[in-house]
């Protein structure tokens, strides 16, 4: 039977269990780790203008466009997703592994913030995902507030329970994750929670024409901001005959080109209707849950796949590959088992994946990871033994002196790591080891990752003894290296994407922290893959003398970014390092050029790169570094070698392959700052057209923009800041047509900002320069929001002019009011009459003007209107047998929500006088069974709406 169902049945159907008890999530449990933002004058501190994202509740995406959605000019991520290469087996860290065996990940992007995410900062201690050659799928797990939701309502330090504040029901990825996973060829997903206290109903329903308005928006949502697709948590329970709308929502979605998998939680299969809706956080067969996909009579699928609960029994991933291959769909990319991550670090206790594997130990599903960025977030609790809530004294996944410990854990996490120390349920105490703390730290940071013995250890298909899980041991256990390498064009500079400083060609060119995920590069394939007979070589990412390695090894810093890669230790015998998976075509022009600088003494060494081929992948073809690969340099040297003779062949891999000639080698180190691969033919970029400075701001904050070219002529732009002396600092580097320029550094005179297109093969193409007089332009612009009006002053520069103008816009507002007054020379204050005193967030611009009206120069700043009033409340109330639901507020001019029936006060959760945003359902019981619910709004600021009558 076919249901359609209208907006209002699907509230009653929806409001039935909302009277109930909804179950909370008992599975899913994202345990501490939020991050503690900076605070005033800290690093990282957020920019007056900084843009940042929101979450999104129901009405934000009814009422969404683009160019009322704040900063929405900053939040599209514009690199277009780059396909993989075909599966080749015979150079993957094991053979048997299958490509096929999808991977994603839930986690938090730079970390875990609730408020005031950024695409960019300065900032070096933040999570920046290492490992995208294992995961096909990244979605954003940490919820992020809506808007206008004050700052002032967070306390990082209080207890979970006390988060007094509104997450949106959608979480949209941060747009530098999403670039950095679309270089990668990575899927980047949304994130859709139900419940909270908006419900699954109040987005799953379908207008007069059929449709699902909320769906159509989210897909247009989607398109627009450049990711791929939504994770919907659907946890909340149901009544069985709500799901087959639910499903049509799904598939209303997946059908315009969008990928969308569901957690299967709620029961809706093919033999258990009766329980259909029902929350079943223990049976973890796909059985249970397969009409989320398909029907076997359906001609299409709803959603692409299914996230499944935790730990489940060999016979229930019997189950599920039987039912989807009886649906006529692969296992592999539409069941994804799962680990949580999160919830018990490496102990590997919620996530028994083992029994996913086939007699060849390979899994039979997708693979799914909540919360590997444990590896961050979780830092001082497994490793220093911190409980409770947040604590800034207790902040070090904050500070860059113990990153090289996150850094660790990460390449334990992925690659995996034999010798690495063994957490007992993920704490970090080693009683069953007998070592100390500080032993435990030393041997976090010594753990030999390696995810060839990892991938081929023929025990990872056990679970421990007299235990039923297996510690877990890495995800290459498990999933197929991947690899985007492809064409005849490839470099790397091994830049991580954030550092201590940064570096361009060798030389520091800002000498400030930053983290940019935008401008990472691709990784080495494999962390780390050697070959060697002797002792192994040890690699890291070398950020440079400020950085805290926790190695010893000369720290150099990078060529062109934040890092190079270091590759160190005792030589005794030959070590080959792979570093890279490929499909890259050699031509008869093709040349590969490396960047090195070897601080340890001149020695007996060689250095050869090491090229594996599709033709005869058994077989090394080596070329040596010519002349000085053995010697110290003083400095970064370049060589450049000839691949000519392979031209016509396929390098499926290529590494570095390190040999002493003569005995061992103590404290042997070399550097490697660039590779490249190119066929010569690649074209420089032009200067990039139209650059222009869009905001100045008082601050020394921009806004600048330029036109975009096809990301097959320019994989990224570099600016840059030039001031007087011809000193040029590197500002940051993103693929996009605009970028927010946090500080200039105190300029004084004429600064040129200079932005730089990069070409396939690395090289930056010529400049384009726009230039701004910083001591001849408007300074300190003061604002004092009154009643009506805006007072301001502000410093005139000493320049000839005839007039002062000054206008003030609205920020983000369907708005476009502008109020702009003109005031002869010598002005240095002014009253602005603005009639609006409902908060807007505006900006003034102040320009002084020649005598013909040219503008000479300007500034801007922006501010916040005097809000003096509350929206009224515009809603609707549904009787429910002895409870009303009133419908969220269209408005977001509100934080509490008072109501009263027949003179008397509603009380709500612990007998509050009201309802909080983002805290209470908006039900409560009733007299009657019709009647007048008296409503009253009242906004961030104190104010209170006039009373609205809502009849039941």
């Amino acid at each position: 039977m076919k249901f359609n169902f209208n907006k209002h049945f699907v509230v009653i159907l929806a409001l039935i269990l909302a009277i109930g008890t909804i179950l909370t999530n008992v599975s899913i449990v994202y345990a501490g780790g939020d991050t503690l933002p900076p605070r005033p004058d800290e690093q990282g501190y957020k920019g007056k203008n900084q843009p940042v994202y929101h979450g999104h509740r129901k009405q934000n995406i009814l009422n969404w466009t683009p160019e009322t959605d704040e900063y929405y000019e900053f939040m599209r991520a514009k690199v277009p997703l780059q396909e993989r290469n075909e599966a080749f087996k015979p150079t993957q860290a094991n053979p048997t592994l299958d490509q096929e065996v999808q991977s994603l990940i839930l986690a938090g992007d730079y970390g875990n913030e609730f408020f005031n995410p950024t695409l960019y900062n300065d900032q070096f201690a933040q999570y920046l995902f290492n490992f995208w050659q294992y995961v096909d799928y990244t979605a954003s797990w940490h919820g992020v507030v809506t808007n206008p939701t004050p700052d002032s309502l967070y306390d990082p330090e209080a207890e979970w329970w006390q988060r007094e504040y509104e997450f949106g029901v959608l979480n949209i990825p941060n747009p530098a994750y999403t670039n950095a996973a679309h270089k990668n060829g990575v899927k980047s997903l949304g994130s859709i929670f139900f419940p909270r206290t908006e419900h699954t109903d109040d987005f799953v329903y379908k207008d007069e024409n059929g449709r699902f308005p909320i769906a159509d928006k989210l897909v247009e949502m989607a398109k627009y901001y450049g990711f791929d697709g939504y994770f919907v948590n659907a946890e909340e329970e149901l009544p069985s005959s709500f799901m087959p709308v639910y499903k049509e929502f799904i598939g209303a979605m997946t059908s315009q080109g969008l990928y969308v998998q569901v957690y299967a939680s709620n029961r809706y299969g093919q033999k258990n209707k009766s329980s259909w809706g029902k929350i079943d956080y223990y049976n973890k067969n796909a059985t249970e849950f397969s009409n989320w996909i398909k029907e076997p009579a359906d001609a299409t699928i709803a959603a692409n796949s299914l996230y499944m609960n935790p730990d489940p029994s060999k016979a229930m991933v019997d189950g599920s590959v039987e039912t989807m291959k009886e649906l006529g769909l692969d296992p592999r990319n539409t069941v994804f088992n799962t680990l949580e991550a999160g919830q018990t670090g490496f102990s590997g206790t919620r996530g028994s994946l083992y029994n996913t594997y086939d007699e060849n130990l390979v899994p039979r599903t997708g693979l799914a990871s909540l919360g590997s960025s444990t590896v961050f977030e979780h830092l001082d609790e497994q490793l220093f033994g911190h409980t409770g809530p947040n604590k800034y004294t207790e902040n070090r996944r904050g500070d860059p002196e113990y990153y090289k410990y996150i850094a660790a854990r990460e390449r334990t996490w992925w690659s995996g790591a034999a010798d690495a120390p063994t957490y007992d349920l993920g704490k970090g105490t080693l009683a069953s080891a007998g070592i100390g703390h500080d032993q435990l730290l030393q041997a976090v940071l010594n753990a030999t990752p390696d995810p060839v013995k990892t991938a081929n250890d023929p025990e990872r298909g056990k679970p421990n003894e007299g235990k039923s899980y297996k510690t877990w041991p890495g995800l290459a256990a498990y999933v197929s290296e991947r690899s985007v390498i492809t064409g005849s064009n490839f470099y790397t500079n091994f830049n991580t994407g954030h550092g201590m400083q940064y570096f361009v060609d060798g030389k520091i060119s800002n000498d400030n922290e930053w983290a940019n995920i935008n401008i990472q590069d691709i990784l080495p394939t494999w962390q780390w893959w050697i070959d060697t007979k002797g002792t192994r070589l040890k690699l890291d990412f070398d950020y440079g003398e400020k950085y805290n390695a926790g190695h010893d090894y000369t720290q150099l810093g990078g060529y062109n970014g934040g890092s190079s890669l270091a590759i160190y230790g005792d030589l005794d015998t030959t070590n080959f390092v792979r570093l890279y998976k490929t499909k890259l075509d050699i031509k008869p022009t093709s040349k590969l050029n490396i960047t090195f600088n070897k601080p340890s003494k001149t020695d007996a060494s060689s250095v050869e790169v090491g090229l594996i081929f599709e033709e005869d992948p058994t077989k090394v073809e080596y070329i040596k570094i010519p002349s000085g690969a053995n010697k110290s340099t003083k400095g970064w040297v370049q060589k450049n070698l000839d691949l000519s003779k392979y031209a016509g062949k396929t390098l499926a891999a290529f590494g570095l392959s390190f040999s002493p000639e003569k005995g061992v080698i103590k404290d042997y180190q070399f550097n490697v700052g660039e590779i490249k691969i190119t066929d010569g033919k690649a074209v420089k970029p032009a200067a990039p057209k139209g650059l222009k400075i869009d905001k100045s701001y008082d601050t020394s904050e921009m806004y600048v923009s330029w036109d975009l070219e096809d990301y097959n002529k320019v994989k990224r732009y570099n600016l840059y800041a030039e001031y007087e002396g011809g000193k040029e600092v590197f500002l940051g580097g993103t693929y996009d047509d605009v970028f927010y320029i946090k500080s200039l550094y105190d300029p004084k005179g004429i600064v040129k900002i200079k932005v730089k297109a990069v070409g396939a093969d690395g090289r930056e193409g010529s400049e384009a320069v726009v230039k701004k007089n910083i001591s001849e332009t408007v300074k300190n612009i003061q604002a004092k929001e009154k009643d009506g009006y805006i007072d301001l002053t502000w410093e005139t520069p000493a320049v000839k002019h005839a007039n002062v103008k000054v206008d003030v816009t609205f920020n983000y507002s369907p708005r476009k009011d502008v109020y702009s007054e003109t005031f002869t020379k010598g002005t240095n204050a002014a009253k602005i009459d603005i009639p609006i005193t409902d908060g807007s967030a505006y900006t003034v611009r102040i320009s002084i003007l020649d005598a013909k009206g040219n503008v000479i120069t300007y500034s801007d700043d922006t501010g916040v209107l005097i809000d003096n009033q509350a929206d009224v409340y515009e809603g609707a109330a549904t009787m429910i047998g002895s409870k009303v639901k009133l419908s969220g507020p269209t408005s977001d001019d509100w934080w509490h929500l008072y109501a009263w029936q027949d003179g008397k006060q509603i009380t709500f959760k612990d007998g509050r006088k009201y309802a909080i945003r983002g805290v209470d359902d908006l039900i409560f019981t009733v007299k009657g069974s019709s009647g007048v619910i008296e409503v009253v709004l009242e906004d961030f600021n104190g104010n209170t709406s006039e009373p609205v009558q809502v009849p039941f």
